[in-house]
């Protein structure tokens, strides 16, 4: 973390008893505690490099709040005995950033959250382009008021050459209706110019295709124009955390190998050398009889050590290989197991029994990620309504001359009689109704589509079954070129 500084101001005594020793344990920043009578003023005389500032007004309303005089560059958390909801309305127009309620049992939760998340603003750097002065002045001034900076370019053919003099820029907002070129060709432009340089995406678009487009070129996500802001507030921040999180992690996989190296560093094999050391110290030590028997407990855990290795060495290779931005062609079988290992790790497994029914001839079949794309989706979308518990089956299987991959999630005491099949179908969405679920599967639509197969759900008492099914001639010369 940046050394920052951090005022608190006017804090009650429990308040400061409890965050300071969280504050200081993290070494969050450099800590001031100030106090003042004049609540209008929470800091007077104006004091320099302030970073973040937390104050208390035990009461406080909103007329009371537009007497305040705040700086819109500093980060502002308040602290307030009567909070209500349209105070926290009103108190963005401010320059206060998160009003707390001084009663909350997570106050210093949220207190170490709201410093933490601003911490990690500051190494994002976005670029919107539009050549709409007003449409990128709005979604800047957006940025601006999480304190991400931001630049606007209103000509796309300058984007390369800006990014490649701008290289802490690793955030792209980009409009699809653009001249020149639209943002999906810019963004793929972008992505074969800078292999090694990880972006976040967001499109901007004024129709539906723009969205499917951007979806399907590997955007993180899309809003369509008019949007609201609050819900792209959200969903930046919900984008900005998962790559800190995934750049956490990636960090930390580096950390295990560089130690599981140095461990082994000049030894070719450092079971042997374990076992050999064993050896050594039992020999002319302990009767012949004790000798041959803690020699086979001595193999035994040469076993287990190497096996335990291996399994560490494949999760290096699988994590990693999981962690590329840009995934290539890869086996069914990796497929389906990779997704319930990343949905098992966000703990949405833990009550539900997984059944795989995968033919032996195709699993290892090697397939395009677009196809990767309907996999996870559909495996996503069973996790999530299996959240309180049941069988999730998953099958993957031959029929006649197409590959059919199903799953289905029943709960554990429903019965398995099938009522009817629905195709999925891209008629009948309202055109000002486009949720992220609508986008989803009109994406998994038109994918399915380009290689001549059906997507649809089977309907049954226990529970639906969602399925591809896909005609193996075309999937198999499909997947050749990929």
């Amino acid at each position: 973390m940046m050394n920052s500084n951090i005022f608190l101001v006017n804090l009650p005594e429990h308040v400061n008893k409890s965050l300071l020793p969280v504050l200081e344990a993290e070494s969050l920043g450099n800590i001031q505690l100030f106090t003042t009578d004049n609540i209008t003023q929470p800091l007077d005389p104006p004091i320099k490099n302030t970073d973040y500032l937390i104050f208390y007004i035990e009461k406080i309303d909103e007329d009371s709040m537009t007497l305040l005089d705040l700086k819109q560059n500093v980060p502002t958390l308040l602290i307030t005995h009567n909070l209500n909801f349209e105070m926290e309305r009103t108190a963005k127009a401010h320059y206060i950033d998160m009003v707390v309620s001084e009663n909350n049992s997570e106050l210093t939760a949220l207190i170490y959250g709201f410093i933490r998340q601003h911490d990690i603003y500051r190494f994002q750097h976005a670029l919107v382009v539009d050549d709409s002065r007003v449409d990128s002045r709005i979604v800047a001034n957006l940025l601006s008021s999480e304190f991400i900076r931001n630049d606007i370019e209103l000509n796309s053919e300058k984007v390369i050459e800006r990014l490649t003099l701008t290289p802490s820029v690793n955030m792209l907002i980009l409009d699809y209706e653009m001249p020149c070129k639209d943002g999906c060709q810019l963004m793929q432009e972008i992505k074969e110019t800078f292999l090694n340089r990880p972006f976040i995406f967001i499109g901007l678009t004024g129709s539906r295709n723009g969205a499917i487009k951007f979806l399907t070129n590997g955007a993180d996500d899309v809003f369509i124009k008019p949007f609201d802001n609050e819900l792209f507030t959200l969903t930046l921040r919900k984008l900005i955390f998962n790559v800190h999180k995934i750049n956490k992690d990636k960090h930390t996989l580096s950390d295990y190998k560089k130690i599981v190296n140095n461990l082994s560093k000049e030894i070719s094999d450092p079971i042997y050398v374990l076992t050999t050391i064993n050896d050594c110290l039992l020999e002319k030590k302990v009767s012949k009889e004790q000798y041959n028997t803690f020699k086979e407990i001595s193999l035994i855990c040469k076993e287990k050590l190497s096996n335990t290795f291996d399994s560490l060495l494949s999760y290096f290779a699988v994590s990693s290989y999981m962690q590329k931005s840009v995934l290539k062609s890869y086996s069914l079988q990796s497929m389906i197991s990779t997704q319930l290992y990343l949905e098992s790790s966000r703990d949405k497994l833990h009550n539900i029994i997984v059944n795989k029914s995968l033919d032996e001839d195709i699993k290892d079949l090697s397939v395009p990620e677009q196809i990767g794309q309907v996999i996870n989706q559909l495996t996503h979308d069973a996790v999530l309504r299996s959240h309180n518990g049941g069988e999730l089956n998953i099958r993957l299987y031959s029929q006649n001359d197409d590959i059919v991959f199903e799953v289905e999630h029943t709960s554990l005491s429903s019965s398995n009689s099938e009522k009817t099949t629905t195709p999925f179908t891209i008629e009948g969405f309202p055109e000002n109704l486009l949720q992220t679920e609508s986008l989803n599967q009109l994406l998994c639509q038109k994918i399915i589509n380009e290689y001549e197969g059906s997507l649809g759900v089977h309907h049954k008492s226990a529970g639906d079954v969602h399925f591809f099914k896909v005609p193996k001639k075309s999937f198999l010369s499909r997947s050749a070129n990929h």
